[in-house]
């Protein structure tokens, strides 16, 4: 693979990541607070992957400890998201630079894919100015 190649597509995954994680400039923010999602499977951390809130929520990546933390969520109610980690190994690498890459077969996840789409998703927080701004989900239950 050459460095051009990684480059890009490292560039590629910085710029999905950044989507939508954090306030435009030049524009107040709404009301809102920092939280905290922990996502656990069977009582222990997941430690990698993205957690997206729906609409205006906003996205965090998964530390080791299975935390994701968010700077500033505006007040309200939101569907979370849970995705695997984004893994540039899968991608094949182009003998011809005008193609589009081809995804290699996906490895298992710890997240079930229920919990990948908003579409499909249980998982649902509210925040409000009084209440946690800690929440914690367990896939496995």
């Amino acid at each position: 693979m050459t460095n051009a190649f990684h480059l890009t597509w490292v560039g590629v995954a910085g710029c999905l990541l950044c989507l939508g994680c954090g306030p435009s400039l030049g524009r107040p923010l709404d009301p809102g607070k920092p939280i905290v999602i922990q996502i656990l499977s069977g009582g222990s951390p997941i430690d990698e992957g993205l957690i997206d809130l729906s609409g205006a929520g906003g996205g965090a990546k998964i530390t080791s400890n299975g935390e994701a933390n968010f700077e500033h969520v505006p007040f309200g109610a939101y569907k979370v998201v849970v995705h695997p980690p984004m893994d540039l190994s899968n991608v094949a690498p182009l003998d011809n630079s005008d193609q589009l890459p081809v995804a290699k077969k996906a490895q298992s996840s710890l997240i079930p894919r229920k919990f990948q789409s908003e579409q499909t998703t249980p998982l649902q927080i509210e925040v409000t100015e009084g209440d946690a701004d800690r929440f914690e989900f367990d896939l496995k239950k």
